[in-house]
């Protein structure tokens, strides 16, 4: 499963120009020759030594708005922008139904102002360091049987892997610029396996076969404090069966209501929006 990430992150463009806003291959073949790195979890010998290296801090906010209020997102993607991320394919990203855009601090508050007006509720933030070089991971949903996972692959082809019990989680690795102070490389990849740390070895390596990297759904971008940006689903599957719709579906729904307005509360299937925002770098 690796391997078939490796291969995928040797076409992930980081630093090269920025993606088109319209689903249409890029004239120039951009994204060549750059490598993401190694995602997989370092084994007990080759654990990084901590305190001699920098960190990100990233708090993860996650938000679940009504699924037929989908179409207010639009107003967030507006006033943010899509500089500065890279994907493998903006193609493939766009067919898992994954959408990204970039912002800064002073535009968390209005972001937040659109998703209450969505009815969109704030369910807790999750607090994230990520040492340079080693890598974290933010929990996304777990599925206690084993399942198909529906994806599109970069070669725009729909995909299918079986996973047995696990986590889908959206994995961070983070690489100090050379030369630059207070900012650092963030690589994010959906990954389905077992939780990253085992405190025995064996385990560790048994967590590493289980594991398989959806390359397709993979971003990239520089991060310094204050920079933030929205991850949310293009459109609303209603399954959990494609990677879009575990990753963002929530089917069963839960009770939604706005006290601005005179609505009862209404149960209703809904949809996850995450806002991850850089609050620190220590080099």
């Amino acid at each position: 499963m690796r391997r078939l990430f490796l291969v995928v992150g040797s076409i992930l463009c980081l630093w090269g120009a920025g993606c088109e806003s319209e689903p249409t291959p890029p004239k120039e073949r951009v994204w060549e020759d750059v490598k993401i790195g190694e995602l997989t979890p370092p084994t007990a010998d080759r654990l990084p030594n901590a305190q001699l290296l920098g960190t990100i801090a990233i708090d993860a906010q996650l938000y679940e708005l009504p699924a037929d209020n989908l179409d207010h997102m639009e107003d967030i993607w507006r006033i943010l922008s899509p500089t500065a991320i890279r994907m493998t394919s903006y193609n493939a990203f766009a067919a898992n139904t994954f959408r990204i855009r970039f912002g800064r601090q002073e535009m968390l508050e209005p972001v937040k102002t659109l998703l209450t007006d969505a009815d969109a509720l704030h369910l807790g933030t999750m607090s994230l360091v990520v040492t340079d070089n080693d890598l974290t991971d933010l929990p996304i949903i777990e599925s206690p049987a084993r399942r198909q996972i529906t994806f599109v692959g970069t070669t725009l082809r729909k995909e299918s892997v079986s996973v047995g019990p696990g986590v889908l989680s959206l994995r961070f690795k983070a690489e100090p610029i050379p030369g630059g102070r207070g900012v650092r490389k963030i690589v994010a990849c959906p990954v389905y396996g077992l939780p990253l740390r085992h405190a025995v070895e064996p385990l560790q390596a048994k967590a590493r076969q289980r594991e398989f990297y959806f390359g397709a759904a993979a971003f990239a971008l520089p991060m310094s404090p204050g920079d933030l940006v929205v991850l949310a689903p293009d459109q609303y599957t209603g399954q959990r069966l494609t990677l879009g719709g575990m990753f963002f579906c929530n089917p069963e729904g839960r009770l939604f209501f706005n006290p601005a307005t005179k609505r009862p509360p209404e149960h209703k299937p809904a949809v996850r929006v995450y806002i991850l925002m850089c609050t620190g770098v220590s080099d």
